[in-house]
Formats: C-alpha cells, structure tokens, sequence
C-alpha cells in the first residue's frame, strides 16, 4: 500500500502538549495525512494548519465531527484542504430513526457539497444490527445519495459485528470511499443499540478529547482497547479488505485508527502499522 493516513485520536493526548513535535515525529512513520478527532487543529488558522502538515509532508483528509459541530467546521475545514467531513456516528435503535437518520446524512451533505466537502458516515458494530428485515446499515446507504454521503468503513467494527467487511464491501461497491484500519480480537461484549446520552450524563472532556476518568477507570478503559491489536494478528483478513475495496470504481482512503498501543509505546505501535501497511 503506498497512501495512508492516521486519524489523531490515538496519540491525542501527546499532541495536545507538543502538537508540531508530535505531527512531525508521526509524519516521519510514513503516513501521509491526518483525520482530524475532536477538533484538534493545534490553534492553527485553516490556512495556517495546512501550510504546516505541507511543510512535513502531510495533509488533511478528513475529521470526524459531531453534530452539534456542523457549522463551526463547514467554516472552518475548506481552507485547510481537507476533503471529507465525517460523522462518528449515530445512536439509531429503530427502522424509523434508520430513514430519519438517512435523510440527516443527505441534508448536511448537501451544506457539505456547498463548500466543496463530501459528508461520510462512519459505522460501529451497532449500525450492524437489524431493525425490520434489514441492518441499520444497508438503511443508511440505500437511502443516502452517493453523490453527498460516502461512508467509512470501520473494518474491526465489522468483524466485531460478525460481517465479513470485504464481502460487505462488495454489497455496495462505490460507497466505501473510506476504510478505517482497524485490527480487532474476538469482541467479548454483547453487541447492542448505541443509547443516545443525555447532555447532563455526559461526561467531561479532557483537553485531547477524552473523557475524564480515574486512574482505576483509565486502566480498565485501555484493558477493553486492548482487543484492537497488532494488524495481521486478529479477526481481519486485511489483504481480502484491500482487494475489495481497491476493486471499487473509486480510489479507497485508507486510514489508521489505533485505539491501543499494543507495543507499550504509540508511536512504535504506529510504526509498526506503516511497516505493515506498506508491505500489504
């Protein structure tokens, strides 16, 4: 594989005290670009952001904005070059919020079209389930216009879900313009609705874009993202992924999202899944 991005959430909280350091040590591992994760910019201007990532080789891709965050970066993402706005995800838990959802991702597609974006949806093993007689996720993308709505395949979340992601790929050739890289053990949890949160349960936010946990939750956090290891040593059969979406009429953009250092260390672990990348 020649071209690969990384998405910042796994190496947010080192960016967020050395944000050029950090960029410039993860553009020498040999990604290309970045998606954006909860707005990290590093204080820059669009066209300030994009002058730097130019000067160490780099690129905006995409980034994942909730919705509450549409307008902020319709304004703000076109001037950095960016390409792809992308939902992280929604709670749907019913048929009728299947086609309510579908319709949402049509109409800031559009305002998305309007600045020279392309909106994307982005799937957890919950957009797998079934609501009717179909998956939350063949609602999504039979009822989304491919010309305002792309997906982003997250392929861990897939096999956590029990689909075969190349052979979902091959279902709606076209629509995956994004794959998320993702390695993954068996999923040891009970695959369920995503609940929408209330804003008074949520909880608050690091500076990285982490939840503000105690030491005891943090340990148990990284133990349950410890089933995202090593590529190659898992469910995912990475090579099958590759030649189903390389096979779609459009160019695939592959993107790391590593949610567990399994060296120990994040950037050895991000090394090692451009060593892979580069080799499949």
């Amino acid at each position: 594989m020649e071209k690969f991005y990384v998405q910042l959430d796994g190496f947010s909280r080192q960016l967020v005290h050395d944000y050029e350091g950090v960029m410039t040590r993860v553009a020498k591992l040999g990604y290309n670009g970045i998606e954006i994760f909860y707005g990290l910019h590093g204080g820059y201007t669009p066209e300030g952001l994009k002058n730097f990532l130019d000067s160490i080789g780099m690129e905006v891709i995409s980034s994942h904005v909730e919705l509450e965050d549409t307008e902020e970066n319709l304004k703000y993402l076109p001037g950095t070059g960016c390409k792809y706005m992308i939902n992280p995800g929604l709670a749907i838990t019913s048929e009728a919020e299947a086609f309510e959802a579908a319709e949402l991702l049509n109409e800031v597609g559009r305002k998305c079209r309007s600045v020279g974006l392309k909106y994307g949806y982005h799937n957890h093993s919950n957009d797998f389930l079934k609501v009717g007689d179909k998956m939350i996720c063949d609602i999504l993308i039979e009822n989304t216009d491919p010309e305002l709505v792309a997906f982003e395949l997250d392929i861990a979340w897939a096999y956590r879900a029990d689909v075969d992601a190349p052979e979902y790929i091959k279902k709606y050739p076209g629509r995956f313009e994004l794959i998320h890289v993702k390695e993954t053990k068996e999923f040891p949890m009970k695959l369920d609705f995503m609940k929408p949160i209330p804003k008074d349960k949520q909880g608050e936010k690091d500076i990285s874009g982490w939840p503000k946990m105690s030491p005891e939750a943090a340990k148990k956090l990284d133990e349950a993202l410890s089933i995202n290891c090593e590529l190659g040593r898992g469910l995912v059969d990475m090579k099958a992924v590759k030649t189903a979406a390389d096979a779609q009429l459009c160019k695939p953009i592959y993107i790391v999202e590593r949610d567990y250092a399994w060296t120990g260390d994040i950037f050895t672990t991000l090394a090692a899944d451009s060593g892979y990348l580069r080799a499949l």
